[in-house]
């Protein structure tokens, strides 16, 4: 690897670090490589002050929340996953058939827009699409909502402000993609984290840096190669 290419000309360097999340799949398919991630739709909405105090509970439930200091709460679609079909839903869905039949009750599909760009081959274009900011799922949010409110009855009528969403890139068995690229002299990959990005990141990190820095990791990452796609 000596660089990248870039709109605005070429990075020349010995390393890169290709931890793109859902984009990864596509960075990498001109290089002859297979990341067949699956792209979930992840949403969280934000309440209006409720009279609870959660900020200094550790709290275990079937809701995924956080209370902010002025009261709001941010609280996530966590019961079930979304998602979009697209052209890539199909070319990877033998990989995930079992993943799907495992979880046939907390995945929901739906066809819609993105299908549509993605038959449009708008998703292969990067400079058009600097971010991926797609719909929150009101359907989940609400039912999330509802959730909340029965492990808390004191917080009252549930009411979102905003609600926003983004996609997480996952994979077939579940695990990520972390080591260096096979047949790609100075290329590393850490991607398909699957939704535990804010559990592993920092250790995640830790380990690309003495990739990127040593050539090889204290760790054995053979479980995380991206050869077992191949």
């Amino acid at each position: 690897m000596s660089g990248v290419e870039t709109e605005v000309g070429r990075l020349k360097t010995d390393a890169v670090v290709v931890a793109a999340g859902a984009w990864t799949s596509r960075l990498l398919m001109p290089l002859g490589m297979r990341h067949p991630s699956l792209w979930i739709r992840g949403s969280v909405g934000r309440t209006a002050p409720l009279p609870i105090e959660l900020r200094k509970l550790v709290v275990w439930g079937a809701t995924a929340y956080r209370q902010r200091a002025d009261g709001r709460v941010n609280i996530a679609v966590s019961e079930d996953g979304f998602h979009d079909l697209m052209v890539d839903s199909f070319a990877n869905g033998h990989r995930f058939l079992p993943l799907a039949w495992k979880n046939r009750h907390l995945l929901r599909l739906g066809l819609g827009r993105p299908m549509m760009q993605s038959l449009m081959g708008e998703f292969a274009d990067f400079t058009t699409h600097r971010t991926l900011d797609p719909r929150p799922d009101w359907r989940g949010l609400k039912r999330a909502g509802r959730t909340f409110r029965h492990e808390y009855p004191d917080a009252g009528d549930i009411r979102f402000e905003r609600a926003w969403a983004g996609y997480i890139d996952y994979m077939p068995d579940e695990l990520p993609v972390i080591g260096m690229a096979p047949g790609v002299q100075g290329l590393v990959i850490a991607a398909g984290l699957s939704g535990n990005g804010f559990g592993i990141g920092p250790g995640v990190g830790r380990t690309i840096c003495d990739l990127v820095v040593t050539g090889r990791s204290r760790h054995d990452l053979s479980a995380f190669t991206a050869e077992r796609f191949s």
